[in-house]
């Protein structure tokens, strides 16, 4: 079996183990600097597709910001500034629906420790249980550094979410890595990549920005590790 036919395979193998509530309007998490202005972003939904012309609500730790209207692609913009460092909860309501979702915001310079979900926390390809240790190691990494998880396959982000919840994980943004416009996106806000944990491709697309890199593969010029502690304790 191929790589991408194995890859094909896992994504609809962890889609459907995830039972995830269907919602008319999805939120996404952000990551923000304090004081500068952001576009929270949500999606209205029909049945199957994005639907254009719907009022959404937004909120921030339960305290609405106003509406806007949906576009034609069904996407709602709200315009943010964020007085706060720290998890936030984003809020979205629109026709009847619910969603929320995390919005870390931090002070300019901050360094983030970036997570592949796929390529770091799974056991195997198709295996749903997470790698021996990496909850309690990724416990101590969130005490000193902000950490987000970066989603890199066809795989929702709810489901990625629902996974890490049940297994217990620490609570943070889940952010499509979009082949690492992620990180050029986060280092023009002003913020750093400290590390990134992950597949070789993750890894391959934030060597720009010099993080530290692990991976539990064997890669080039990149810290092949056995173990989620051995992580923690570089990480120290």
């Amino acid at each position: 079996m191929t790589t991408f036919r194995s890859f094909i395979l896992f994504s609809v193998i962890f889609f459907m183990s995830q039972r995830v509530a269907f919602s008319r309007v999805s939120v996404d998490d952000a990551v923000v600097v304090k004081g500068q202005e952001v576009m929270l972003r949500a999606e209205t939904k029909g049945r199957v597709f994005s639907k254009g012309g719907e009022l959404v609500e937004f909120f921030v730790d339960g305290k609405s910001i106003g509406k806007t209207l949906s576009g034609g692609d069904g996407v709602a913009f709200k315009p943010f500034t964020p007085a706060e460092t720290g998890l936030h909860q984003v809020g979205a309501n629109s026709a009847g629906g619910t969603s929320t979702g995390l919005l870390l915001c931090l002070k300019r310079g901050s360094y983030i420790v970036f997570i592949d979900v796929e390529g770091g926390l799974l056991k195997g390809l198709i295996s749903r249980k997470p790698r021996e240790g990496s909850q309690e190691a990724i416990k101590e990494i969130y005490e000193r550094f902000p950490v987000v998880f970066l989603k890199t396959s066809i795989v929702s982000v709810k489901a990625i979410k629902t996974w890490l919840e049940k297994n217990k994980f620490v609570e943070s943004p889940v952010i499509p890595w979009r082949r690492g416009a992620i990180f050029e996106e986060i280092v023009e806000d002003g913020l750093k990549v400290k590390a990134v944990i992950g597949a070789p491709k993750v890894i391959e697309s934030s060597r720009k920005y010099k993080p530290l890199s692990f991976s539990f593969g064997q890669l080039d010029d990149v810290e092949w590790v056995r173990d989620w502690e051995e992580i923690s304790k570089k990480l120290k």
